[in-house]
């Protein structure tokens, strides 16, 4: 069975508008752009109460020669 060619513009029309609705899955996201960048990780290291193990603020170094 071939198809006309209007036929095919109908299917292909068909076809361009469905998977149009794909592309607005990426406005779905957590983010204000796409190089949003880390904003979500960096959040939460900055709320973090104690980030560093309690030997961090020990500026000794013990040197052995």
């Amino acid at each position: 069975m071939r198809l006309s060619r209007r036929n095919k513009l109908l299917a292909c029309a068909i076809l361009a508008s469905s998977l149009s609705g794909c592309a607005d899955y990426m406005n779905h996201r957590d983010s204000v752009t796409l190089g949003a960048g880390n904003a979500p990780e960096a959040n939460t290291a900055i709320h973090t109460i104690n980030p560093f193990p309690p030997g961090a603020s020990n500026t000794t170094i013990v040197v052995r020669n």
